[in-house]
């Protein structure tokens, strides 16, 4: 989730602190999930359309503003396929 094992470690140390834990990483998942949907649906528009500039921009876009590294794993292996020709 993004998260330094020092800031986990410390958020588990009191049941509010904890509560606050599980709702950030909530919070991560839900607008991280929602910021690469948008950025796949964006890209592949535009990569459709003939513009793989724009394509690869938007995807880059999304990964400098993403955290969570299973996200940013997703975004980069969308970037690296961005120049291959459709399968259409």
């Amino acid at each position: 989730m993004g998260l330094t094992r020092e800031d986990a470690d410390a958020a588990l140390v009191s049941a509010p602190d904890t509560a606050a834990l599980v709702r950030e990483i909530h919070r991560r998942t839900r607008e991280g999930t929602y910021r690469i949907g948008r950025a796949f649906g964006a890209a592949d528009l535009l990569k459709e359309s003939g513009d793989r500039t724009g394509a690869r921009k938007v995807l880059e876009d999304a990964m400098a503003a993403e955290v969570v590294p299973l996200y940013r794993a997703q975004l980069q292996a969308h970037l690296d396929h961005v120049d291959d020709p459709d399968d259409t």
